[in-house]
């Protein structure tokens, strides 16, 4: 490697040692590419032509080097300079913080609507100041989230699949055709027997859904007595709805646990 400027006894050593230690390896090659230009009389357009590089980046690359040596080569954190600091009354935090402390199983909502006799605050900003200062209990929050109206069947501990049609599963997957054309593929299968029923359509609509189960109702030489499907768009609105209006048990499998998805 050269070394520009004037050379001190042990500089040599020194710069190997800061080059090993302090420059990545996208920089030693800026510098090889630098060192290269400088040899053949900056000669930017023939450097750029024997790096397979353009004119504008190894002109940066000199520069940078000719300005603050070869750590500049180095690249600079992308991290942003200014990040946003929270900007809320420190009156409502005090407010949110004191009255979260009095009910501490107490929603954002709920909060909101105790505030607002007096203070003027938003719901989402009662819960980034809650978060902020770690007044969220997980284990509240899940208690809540078990407790929505409407909550999704799951697949009930114990229930013994003993006879054909007593519980099938209809999954869903994407074929694409020559030319780029995607359709989907519907397909149910019996746990017990292991008879399937395929058919495609162009979209997953949940309609569609709902025709292919009525398919699968009329060719099954079986009563279906449960359906148990994931939690894709298909399998709701229209299709959730016909399996209400059949008085059809509907199991879907717990959300982000794809390792639940089928009986064995």
């Amino acid at each position: 490697m050269t070394i520009y400027a004037s050379v001190l006894p042990g500089a040599i050593s020194l710069a190997n040692w800061a080059a090993r230690t302090n420059i990545t390896e996208e920089a030693k090659h800026r510098l090889r590419t630098v060192d290269w230009l400088r040899k053949r009389d900056n000669n930017i357009s023939l450097a750029a032509r024997h790096f397979g590089l353009n004119r504008k980046t190894v002109r940066k690359w000199r520069n940078k080097f000719n300005q603050a040596g070869m750590l500049a080569l180095n690249d600079k954190s992308r991290r942003p300079r200014n990040t946003r600091q929270p900007i809320t009354n420190w009156k409502i935090v005090s407010e949110v913080v004191k009255t979260r402390k009095q009910y501490p199983a107490w929603s954002k909502y709920k909060i909101q609507a105790i505030l607002k006799k007096n203070i003027a605050v938003s719901a989402s900003t009662i819960g980034r100041v809650l978060k902020r200062k770690g007044l969220i209990d997980k284990r509240i929050s899940r208690k809540k989230r078990k407790a929505a109206k409407n909550p999704k069947q799951r697949y009930p501990k114990g229930l013994k699949i003993t006879g054909a049609g007593d519980m099938v599963q209809i999954d869903t997957k994407f074929i694409t055709l020559l030319g780029g054309r995607i359709i989907y593929q519907f397909t149910t299968i019996d746990v017990l027997t292991k008879r399937r029923i395929l058919k495609y359509y162009s979209s997953l609509l949940s309609k569609n859904g709902a025709d292919f189960l009525k398919i699968c109702l009329a060719k099954f030489p079986f009563p279906i007595k449960a359906i148990q499907t994931d939690n894709g768009k298909e399998f709701l609105k229209d299709f959730d709805k016909l399996c209400r209006e059949l008085s059809l048990p509907h199991y879907f499998i717990e959300a982000r646990h794809p390792q639940t998805e089928y009986l064995r």
